[in-house]
């Protein structure tokens, strides 16, 4: 297992090598953003007459309401994944209200960054348990949530070998291989919480004894599958408001969006994969829906799906309110 470990180490290293000769003003990533916005830009520009003559049938509105709670409805269930995800870490005490603290800080992922929802988050469990029970409670997440949607990936078409590829990574949770896995995400984000906050400091040999003697964490898995399918389903609605959900077969759309999902979420210099995620899908799909029609879709399900994160915020925000004043009134 040390070799294992080792050996993640080494890969992890090698390719930070290999990024650091590569020299670009502001990072990769940066440019990563900036060509995706550009490339948005550049097909709403080109189209821009045709976008500006099309008009949404009051019939229609009705599918982006709906899109918009189902949107709501999977934060919901990912906060819950995240509970889960935190359950397994260990942690089982019940004085955190883990479902309004993720929703009131999943609106950060908007600012330039990608990483605020996440410090936030660090910063209030570590309050309430050890330093690195709540640095791992954070930096797993977004694990889980790549697992997840890499599992519906090959949905489109059952090639053996994608499916290989987007399933393996359900392996990685498992006991003989977490450790490794766990320990190389350390190492990857440590760094970038310490730009944040230079009080972190962790053991080079991180205890990870609750972690590697539990089982699978099946619960939270499978959350994260469900929070992917309606985080689909809100964009669902959005082709049927624009009639091109028959352009392609509902696991191509699955297939299309779930990995332009990952995408978005692996460039965390875009807040909130804005740009990134728009960009991917009209790469993927380019040819098999009408573009007019398709970009139109992206910016209606971008709109549903941030007036959704911050509906959110609004609900955990109260959530955490009647708690706090429910506590005091038991307490007096």
């Amino acid at each position: 297992m040390e070799n294992m470990i080792d050996k993640f180490r080494k890969v992890i290293h090698i390719c930070r090598e290999l990024f650091k000769k590569v020299y670009l003003p502001g990072g990769l990533k940066i440019w990563i953003t900036f060509f995706s916005f550009l490339f948005i830009g550049y097909s709403i520009y080109s189209n821009f007459g045709k976008l500006s003559q099309q008009s949404i049938p009051k019939s229609s509105f009705l599918f982006l309401i709906f899109g918009f709670f189902v949107s709501f409805l999977s934060l919901i269930v990912n906060a819950y994944a995240w509970k889960r995800i935190v359950i397994w870490l260990g942690y089982k005490s019940k004085d955190i209200n883990f479902i309004s603290l993720f929703l009131t800080t999943n609106i950060l992922k908007y600012l330039p960054g990608g990483i605020w929802h996440f410090l936030e988050r660090f910063r209030t469990l570590k309050k309430y348990m050890s330093l690195e029970t709540a640095f791992y409670s954070v930096i797993l997440e977004p694990l889980f949530m790549i697992i997840a949607a890499l599992f519906w990936v090959p949905f489109n078409r059952l090639h053996f070998l994608t499916m290989i590829i987007c399933f393996f990574p359900l392996l990685l949770l498992t006991r003989k291989f977490r450790r490794p896995v766990i320990s190389s995400l350390k190492s990857l984000k440590i760094s970038d919480f310490k730009k944040i906050d230079e009080e972190i400091s962790f053991s080079q040999s991180s205890n990870l004894s609750v972690i590697q003697h539990s089982n699978y964490p099946y619960i939270a898995i499978l959350a994260e599958l469900a929070f992917i399918l309606l985080r689909f389903g809100g964009f669902w609605f959005c082709l049927y408001a624009f009639s091109i959900q028959d352009s392609l077969t509902t696991f191509s759309w699955l297939s299309a969006f779930s990995l332009s999902w990952i995408i978005g979420l692996a460039v965390p210099s875009a807040p909130g994969g804005v740009g990134i995620f728009e960009a991917s899908i009209l790469l993927l799909v380019k040819g098999g829906a009408p573009e007019i029609s398709l970009i139109s879709v992206l910016l209606c399900y971008r709109l549903i799906a941030s007036l959704a994160d911050l509906f959110a915020a609004l609900v955990g925000s109260n959530i955490r309110f009647f708690s706090r004043f429910s506590r005091i009134s038991r307490e007096n």
